[in-house]
Parts: C-alpha cells; sequence; structure tokens
C-alpha cells in the first residue's frame, strides 16, 4: 500500500496497471525525414517490461515545482519511482521531508548523503537540523506529454 501526502496526489502502483503493449519500429527515426512505418513494425513492447523492474515496489508520481528541470524533469511530468533500489551517488530520489514529497539529488561527501536541487536558478538546498528526512524510492524513468 502506498504512503499517502496530504498536498499530493496519491500515488500510482503499476502493479496494478495492465500491459500496454506499443509497436516497436525496426528503424532509427531520424528527424525531418519522412517514413511510412507501418512496413517496418518488428515486435511489440509492454511498456512495464521497459520502465518496470518491480512493479510491486513502483509507482507513478506527478511533478510539480521546478527543482529538478536541470535533468530535464519538468512540471506536469510522470516519474517512475522505485521503492525497491537502494539510491546511490547521483541518484535522483523521491525523498521525504518533515512530511513532504520531493525530488532531489543524491550526492556523496565523504562518508555523508547530500540532498540537492538541480536547478542552479534556485537558492542550495538545505537542511535544517532536526528535520525527518526519508528516501521514499529511486527515480527510474520520466514519462513526459509533448502535446502541453
Amino acid at each position: 500500500m502506498p504512503i499517502v501526502f496530504p498536498a499530493l496526489a496519491v500515488p500510482v502502483t503499476v502493479a496494478i496497471l495492465t500491459s500496454v503493449k506499443i509497436p516497436l519500429v525496426g528503424q532509427l527515426v531520424h528527424a525531418g525525414f519522412p517514413s511510412p512505418a507501418d512496413d517496418f513494425i518488428e515486435d511489440m513492447i509492454d511498456l512495464n517490461e521497459v520502465l518496470v523492474q518491480n512493479p510491486a515496489a513502483t509507482y507513478l508520481w506527478k511533478v510539480v515545482g521546478d527543482c529538478m528541470i536541470d535533468v530535464k524533469i519538468f512540471p506536469g511530468d510522470v516519474v517512475v519511482v522505485d521503492r525497491s533500489l537502494t539510491p546511490k551517488h547521483r541518484s535522483i530520489v523521491l525523498a521525504v521531508i518533515d512530511g513532504e514529497a520531493t525530488l532531489k539529488r543524491i550526492n556523496r561527501r565523504g562518508g555523508v548523503m547530500v540532498l540537492h536541487n538541480e536547478n542552479t536558478r534556485l537558492p542550495v538546498f538545505m537542511i535544517a537540523e532536526g528535520t525527518e528526512v526519508s528516501i521514499w524510492g529511486v527515480v527510474t524513468a520520466t514519462i513526459r506529454d509533448l502535446k502541453k
């Protein structure tokens, strides 16, 4: 069962989603050169197999705010978060800071893990003493609707 944070929409676990298979075209696509793709369908790809390693521990979260825009995670994107993965140096994680979910980059400094924004226009992210911080999961992918 996912943890629900009051200020956010309920995360969706991918374990409850049905299989979504989309044709994989067996050609590379070059920008600007039109080519009819139907003749080149090579296989069907299940997006769950591509985006999800552990369905029972993977959730989708909608992004608000701009603290990660320098790594191309924008407001309105959906991030795929896997709770079963151990964060490593430079992982992007969903952190819960005093009950609020946020995306941050983890960096190791000596033996200490430090959380960072990825937006050079924002001030350095600081955690005050006594702040409750937990890492909820590792971001493994982003999904963006280009029609917006």
